[in-house]
């Protein structure tokens, strides 16, 4: 039947900068509270924790592993098997990319989506063999030697550079790996799935952190090489890709990290289920292997600052009338008049616990009044009270990274879309200084990294015995 798309996909950004210096240490349990007010005054303090504290034993931690990346030989374009990350394509974009290369990764990061439903097969097994038997045929091909590897990546207007390596998995409450958004147990548990089925990293989450620039100078140095990879997305983004294998050089990052704090910019739900795999090892009595890593990209937002987006909503099933008439028995909702668009594309709305909400051809401004907001964020604005209030119930609600797909998606569904503006960069490090929650889907970091590039298969860093857990030391238990 071929590679069509056969459900719906799910549900990429304009503050720059990232204050440098913070501490974002916090004594919150493992599942932290959402956040329901908080103070996004930026408050100056170190970013290096204590090394005497109990748990400074729980480092951040990169380390080197196997890489495995499409070969040369069998895939001579590489930038067209690559995609964005999963959760930014729709279904038109995972035809285009299906129709321009048989072989694009989305083949195994969106197995459900392109999986034949009339073979009754599990999309995760089928597209976990299809892994294998690229293997097999060296479409993937995995590195001789561990090691780090630099990946920059990017256009004319904005680059990024950071570090891809097999990140070291820690509990929120270690404060070592922190993140700022809830998330959603279908989502975890898809990339879950994919995981276990795969066993290999075919997606690295995203982190940025304050590195004041100290390695920059490793990095010069390996950039003053060919690349490994040097590839022209579809996008028209550039990608290269160079190798760390240095002892000298690794000891050096290694010790440069071991104090610092990291914020998931992108991989909530992808961190979430490496914690869950890992956890189930735990409890079948494997404390050691290759899944106490994953994935991730780090990048020092000191030298490369991303950018934060909005996410859209699409609300299934109702129209923007019947919002309206809801909506106008609801204290402390402000509504708008309803503006026809014209043929013009909607924007979102400027003032804080405002929304605009179209169906297409028109669109209404939904406001909470600003002295109820206080100091929730827009997306708790409108989760944590106008939804409800709406009587709308959340598995009507879907997200999406541009306003096209947003209201594509609710023309689909017969619904209405609802336009966000981006969460301030301060506000999203406030609720991570605080312990606690963001709505899910309330920021999109970026420029996003695409998938493809460099991966990693458990297997090969099991082979050599790679991302064995470290001895703890004394005191710790």
């Amino acid at each position: 039947m071929g590679n069509s798309v056969s459900s719906d996909a799910p549900a990429a950004s304009a503050v720059p900068g990232w204050p440098s210096h913070l501490d974002l240490r916090s004594t919150a349990s493992q599942r932290r509270p959402r956040c329901r007010g908080l103070d996004t005054t930026f408050i100056e303090c170190r970013v290096i924790r204590n090394p005497t504290d109990p748990a400074a034993d729980s480092i951040l931690r990169l380390s080197p592993f196997v890489a495995m990346r499409y070969g040369d030989e069998t895939v001579p374009d590489i930038g067209a098997v690559t995609s964005p990350p999963y959760d930014v394509m729709d279904r038109a974009m995972i035809e285009s990319l299906l129709n321009n290369h048989p072989r694009n990764i989305v083949r195994l990061i969106l197995p459900r989506l392109v999986a034949d439903p009339m073979t009754g097969e599990d999309p995760y097994q089928r597209a976990a063999k299809l892994l294998e038997r690229w293997r097999a045929e060296r479409v993937l091909v995995t590195e001789d030697a561990p090691a780090l590897y630099v990946y920059e990546y990017g256009d004319a207007r904005h680059h990024v550079c950071g570090l891809v390596g097999a990140l070291g998995l820690r509990d929120y409450s270690d404060r070592v790996v922190l993140p700022h958004e809830d998330v959603i147990d279908g989502i975890v548990d898809d990339r879950l799935a994919m995981l276990t089925a795969q066993g290999a990293n075919l997606e690295p989450i995203m982190l940025v952190y304050d590195g004041q620039g100290e390695t920059a100078e490793i990095f010069d140095r390996a950039r003053a090489r060919p690349p490994l990879i040097d590839v022209s997305a579809a996008d028209q983004t550039f990608h290269r890709l160079w190798a760390i294998d240095d002892p000298a050089d690794l000891r050096r990052v290694a010790d440069h990290l071991a104090p610092r704090q990291a914020l998931i910019a992108d991989g909530h739900h992808r961190y979430a289920a490496y914690l869950r795999n890992r956890d189930r090892h735990h409890a079948s009595g494997e404390q050691s292997g290759p899944w106490e890593a994953g994935l991730a990209l780090l990048v020092d937002q000191s030298q490369c600052p991303l950018q934060v987006g909005p996410i859209h909503r699409a609300i299934a099933d109702v129209t923007l009338a019947e919002l309206l008439s809801t909506a106008g028995d609801v204290g402390g909702i402000e509504l708008g008049e309803v503006v026809a668009l014209d043929g013009s594309l909607p924007q979102p709305s400027s003032r804080r616990g405002s929304f605009v909400v179209t169906e297409g051809e028109r669109h209404a401004t939904f406001s909470y009044a600003t002295e109820a907001c206080g100091t929730m964020s827009d997306a708790q604005v409108l989760h944590d009270v106008l939804i409800p209030a709406l009587r709308i119930g959340e598995d009507r609600v879907s997200y999406h990274h541009t306003v096209d797909q947003a209201l594509s998606a609710a023309h689909q569904q017969g619904g209405v879309a609802v336009l966000m503006q981006p969460a301030g960069t301060a506000e999203v490090m406030s609720v991570a200084q605080a312990g606690l929650m963001m709505p899910r889907k309330s920021t999109s970091f970026g420029p996003k990294p695409r998938m493809g590039v460099v991966m990693r298969h458990l297997d090969d860093d099991a082979a050599m015995n790679l991302n064995a857990a470290p001895q703890r030391r004394g005191g710790d238990g």
